[in-house]
């Protein structure tokens, strides 16, 4: 009997002790986005090198863009992201995880150097630069990413780092007239 009575008594509290009709559970859904920039190149942007920072700076881009150690970087809505190539897929980079080449400068420093080097010379040393430039990578602009080492002069014993300037990768007038 005791048993029989402990059952009933158990039911009606179940059947009593019902939550409120008006809660709601919410379920956490977490959408997984990319972030990638919307950026997009109709060919291999120009680059100067600073040769006093280490790196390649675009020229004529609308995008704040860096060559350094074979990899393009780009800052850009306060983030910065890392590609093998300069058109993508670009994946995002923390702070600290930047080269501190790159870290230890601001993007107003960079920008008065970028523009600073650009006017020591005239405008025609630039148009048959980058000009070269864009001969040599008419090929491989075809292609998802660039091809060789990108940093020209690196790693090969130039003395002269003043003329290693240019944009990354590729052939350069001072490497051709070594070789004859």
């Amino acid at each position: 009997m005791k048993k029989r009575m402990m059952m009933v008594l158990g039911a009606a509290g179940i059947i009593f002790w019902q939550a409120p009709a008006h809660v709601q559970a919410a379920l956490p859904l977490a959408m997984a986005t990319r972030h990638d920039p919307d950026v997009s190149f109709d060919a291999r942007p120009d680059f100067i090198y600073l040769d006093d920072y280490g790196f390649y700076v675009a020229w004529g881009v609308p995008y704040d863009l860096i060559f350094f150690d074979d990899y393009y970087f780009l800052f850009r809505d306060g983030y910065w992201y890392r590609s093998r190539g300069y058109r993508g897929p670009w994946g995002r980079v923390r702070n600290d995880d930047l080269p501190m080449t790159i870290r230890r400068r601001s993007w107003g420093d960079i920008r008065q150097r970028r523009d600073t080097e650009y006017r020591r010379h005239d405008r025609g040393f630039w148009d048959n630069r980058f000009r070269m430039d864009r001969e040599r990578w008419r090929s491989r602009d075809n292609r998802s990413t660039p091809e060789g080492r990108p940093a020209p002069g690196r790693d090969r014993g130039f003395e002269d780092r003043r003329e290693q300037r240019g944009a990354p990768g590729g052939e350069h007038d001072f490497e051709r007239r070594d070789r004859r």
